[in-house]
């Protein structure tokens, strides 16, 4: 029943950020403020700035993802987290990447001017596939980081560090010239509604799993 409710609702996410898409691409309101945007950002460029967004977008980055898969194999098997939470962790991450490809791929909407662009970038601009990355990439680690300490300051800077770090990558591929802003906002609110629907079906079940640690055995 919760896996249907799951795809089901992931269709309809997904069919939401398409016909959005489609609607910006012929908006003429939504062009002019991207316009803007991006006009306003590129002439205020430095190369520190332009350094710090070349590094920041990595966080967004295959990079990013792989290293928090791993992490959280490793704590599946020392036992900190249930085989459900990684299982939870590849359905949300193929929800992203199918979502994003395919809006992609139907909307077609062009990038920014290739001479504003400061890195190579390829495909199409809707959504901005970093973005939704860093999202899934650093909401995942800060309900890890929750899971493993409920109490104290934990989970309150793991949440505050990572809504920075998404806010960061998001601003980086504007500031690169390689998506325009409601690109970047559409992978924001996409992911956070799919996350949001992926914990209320599958949450209540992971919090009733608590984190074990490795005890000496008995002499």
């Amino acid at each position: 029943m919760r896996v249907g409710l799951l795809i089901g609702a992931w269709a309809v996410l997904s069919g939401i950020l398409i016909a959005i898409g489609i609607g910006v691409v012929h908006s003429s309101t939504v062009t002019a403020f991207d316009h803007h945007v991006t006009s306003s950002v590129v002439p205020h460029r430095t190369p520190a700035l332009n350094a710090a967004m070349k590094a920041v977008t990595w966080l967004g980055s295959w990079v990013a993802l792989v290293a928090t898969a791993v992490l959280v194999v490793v704590l599946v098997l020392r036992r900190r987290l249930a085989l459900l939470a990684a299982l939870l962790a590849v359905v949300v991450w193929a929800g992203e990447a199918g979502a994003v490809a395919l809006a992609k791929r139907v909307v077609e909407r062009p990038r920014p001017p290739l001479h504003i662009r400061l890195v190579t970038a390829h495909g199409w601009s809707w959504p901005s596939g970093h973005t939704a990355t860093a999202v899934l990439v650093f909401a995942v680690l800060a309900v890890v980081l929750t899971h493993l300490f409920p109490s104290g300051a934990v989970p309150v800077a793991s949440w505050f560090v990572a809504i920075v770090a998404m806010a960061a990558v998001g601003f980086s591929r504007i500031e690169l010239g390689l998506h325009w802003t409601t690109d970047v906002m559409a992978s924001l609110v996409f992911v956070t509604l799919w996350l949001l629907v992926a914990i209320a079906l599958f949450g209540p079940e992971l919090r009733q799993v608590r984190p074990t640690r490795n005890r000496p055995a008995a002499g």
